[in-house]
């Protein structure tokens, strides 16, 4: 099969994982550990299963692309990404490679087409979506600034172009810097509303109901790379200054929010967050100093 599917985990629930699996039948299946799992968990896994491995959390963006070249090696053309705790409907690839087609014919020049995320709950907050106004809706896709790697099918050869996921952001914001420096050399990246995938964000939510603001609940780590990693992209030339003029004074209210709202962790919250914003300005990226908060 010239379709790979990519599956990151960390300290997943097995059962989830195994449900994962199953559910992308009989699709050869790239399983990277970034934690271990346990010998006989692995055991149980199916045949069309490979499994890779560093030793230890070399982050997200790493991952991704070691799964990428193993795929590639083994003659793929394409490659769906899934986290460990997503539940992709049993028809996502022959779907997303459809609409994946009907683009190409269309001249759309796709990098990446993704399921539609959905909130997993009302215990967690709804994806933002941030459409691409640049291009017209096609059938069931529509255009998109940036797509969420869960549930998404990209072309290698486009991603061989493109260049890999950036292995130093470690973990949030990847798919966003990706988007955006495929669609700086003329690549489009879609969200096919055919297809429909629980999402969750983060741990929940963070509610303030006098300002009807609602925030995702992130621990300190997840925050200091969140932020770091926007941060970040403000220097970047491939990333739109649209989206710079929106990030920026929103970063600087959300770490406001994010302070107020924290309770019983506020001193780490606030480590986290100014630790971010100097790293991110400073550039000073990879897995630094996440384990501190």
């Amino acid at each position: 099969m010239d379709i790979h599917v990519g599956i990151v985990a960390f300290q997943p629930k097995v059962e989830e994982l195994h449900a994962l699996i199953q559910s992308q039948g009989e699709h050869p299946i790239w399983l990277f550990l970034n934690s271990p799992l346990d010998a006989e968990e692995i055991n149980r896994l199916p045949a069309n299963v490979r499994i890779l491995t560093s030793g230890e959390n070399v982050g997200v963006g790493e991952a991704y692309n070691r799964i990428v070249a193993a795929a590639r090696a083994f003659g793929a053309r394409r490659l769906l990404l899934l986290d460990q705790d997503s539940t992709p409907p049993s028809d996502i690839i022959p779907v997303l490679e459809r609409t994946f087609n009907s683009l190409g014919e269309w001249q759309e020049h796709p990098a990446v087409v993704g399921a539609l995320p959905i909130s997993e709950s009302e215990k967690f907050k709804p994806p933002r979506e941030f459409n691409d106004e640049s291009h017209q809706r096609r059938a069931t896709a529509r255009p998109s600034e940036f797509v969420i790697s869960s549930g998404s099918l990209y072309d290698l050869k486009v991603l061989a172009k493109v260049g890999g996921f950036r292995a130093d952001f470690f973990i949030d914001a990847i798919d966003i810097e990706w988007c955006f420096r495929a669609q700086s050399m003329g690549y489009t990246c879609w969200i096919d509303e055919a297809v429909t995938m629980p999402h969750r964000l983060g741990e929940g939510v963070i509610r303030l109901p006098l300002m009807d603001v609602r925030l995702t609940k992130q621990a300190p780590s997840r925050l200091y790379t969140y932020v770091r990693n926007q941060i970040a992209m403000l220097r970047m030339g491939h990333v739109p200054q649209r989206w710079k003029l929106l990030v920026l004074p929103y970063m600087m209210v959300q770490s406001a929010i994010y302070t107020v709202a924290s309770r019983g962790t506020r001193g780490r919250v606030m480590r986290a967050l100014a630790s971010g914003w100097i790293d991110g300005v400073r550039q000073r990226m990879g897995p630094g100093r996440r384990d501190r908060f």
